[in-house]
């Protein structure tokens, strides 16, 4: 019976969305064509409901259901400013608070158009994403007013802890491995005091990933973009290239990489040396926020998509682990993560 109420429940909350976008549509946006159809979309990895819209000319817009207010005005300021850039984000079309109505970049994203191409055609269209990133990272440095940013306004010390600390409780706590608390602050505190050396003067997409970018008509087009925050400009390279399941090879990687460099060296002066150091402390603690992100998502919210990336994660951490250990040596981290055994789920 219970099952039952929930679900009459969420058909009801659905019919009063379904509702409210049409009068969203209606009343706020210059838009005169009926609404023939509506699609719910599968969700990822928050709450927030994604509603295709399919007008009558065929033409689609989207609709986004988010009760998290802060989450969804900073989307909307965020849009505004790259939007007046010709950054290839969606418009608002129509903001209610919980319900925006956006324009539609497309079905694909890069993920999937990745499984149709090879090498060189994937290499070229890494290529083109990365000089889009750069100028994303240099517009919002810029722009954005970081104090509108509704989780933190900067990527400092205490927002990698918070890093640290989803892959201490949401992964190495979970798995039952025994570890002491002091030598681990320990490691953690040496990986941060590094890490807050590097320049935080651009705009961190946050979660720069092949999922969140869109590929319609071979144009680019950039989404969930809310979490982002002041940073430094290695972190979103490293969320493109070292996603698990992008899976790209370390020589690609590397090519990538110094493509991206030779892009910047034509608008800032780069030490070179620095910045790949700074980099791989990035891969390192990017892999580990994105191990407990699996952890959270798939060990307890039991989503299949995060379940299936724990495996190439956990490798890459390995991988990165005994690269970042000639950097900054970090020894009982180090011994932890070799360690290390998949989560298992029921």
């Amino acid at each position: 019976m219970r099952k039952s109420n929930t679900f009459n429940k969420k058909i009801m909350e659905d019919s009063t969305i379904l509702y409210r976008i049409k009068n969203l549509i209606k009343s706020k946006t210059s838009i005169s064509e009926e609404i023939a159809e509506f699609q719910l979309l599968p969700g990822a990895g928050s709450s927030r409901r994604y509603y295709r819209i399919i007008l009558t000319n065929k033409k689609t817009l989207l609709a986004c259901y988010g009760t998290n207010i802060e989450e969804n005005e900073t989307f909307n300021y965020f849009s505004s400013i790259f939007c007046k850039s010709s950054i290839n984000v969606p418009e608002v079309l129509s903001f209610d608070k919980d319900l925006y109505i956006i324009t539609d970049l497309g079905y694909t994203d890069v993920l999937s158009a990745k499984e149709n191409l090879n090498e060189k055609e994937t290499l070229e269209l890494y290529k083109r994403i990365l000089e889009d990133l750069v100028q994303i990272q240099f517009v919002g440095g810029e722009k954005i007013d970081f104090s509108k940013c509704f989780v933190r306004h900067e990527f400092d010390k205490t927002a990698m802890r918070w890093d640290l600390y989803y892959f201490k409780y949401y992964y190495l706590k979970i798995s039952g491995l025994e570890f002491n608390d002091q030598k681990l602050e320990e490691d953690f505190d040496k990986l941060l005091d590094f890490l807050d050396k590097s320049s935080r003067n651009y705009f961190m997409y946050r979660d720069f990933q092949s999922r969140n970018i869109l590929l319609k008509n071979n144009l680019l087009g950039y989404i969930d973009f809310q979490g982002g925050m002041k940073g430094p400009l290695q972190y979103d390279v490293v969320s493109l290239l070292y996603q698990a399941k992008a899976n790209l090879s370390n020589e690609m990687r590397e090519e990538l990489l110094s493509f991206y460099i030779e892009i910047l060296k034509s608008r800032i002066s780069v030490d070179e040396k620095k910045f790949k150091e700074e980099f791989q402390g990035f891969v390192f603690i990017r892999i580990l926020q994105t191990l407990g992100a699996y952890g959270f998502r798939g060990y307890i919210q039991h989503k299949e998509h995060f379940i299936q990336s724990i495996p190439q994660a956990l490798k890459n951490l390995k991988e990165q682990a005994l690269v970042i250990n000639k950097i900054v040596p970090m020894p009982y981290l180090t011994n932890l993560i070799n360690e290390l055994k998949e989560l298992q789920i029921q």
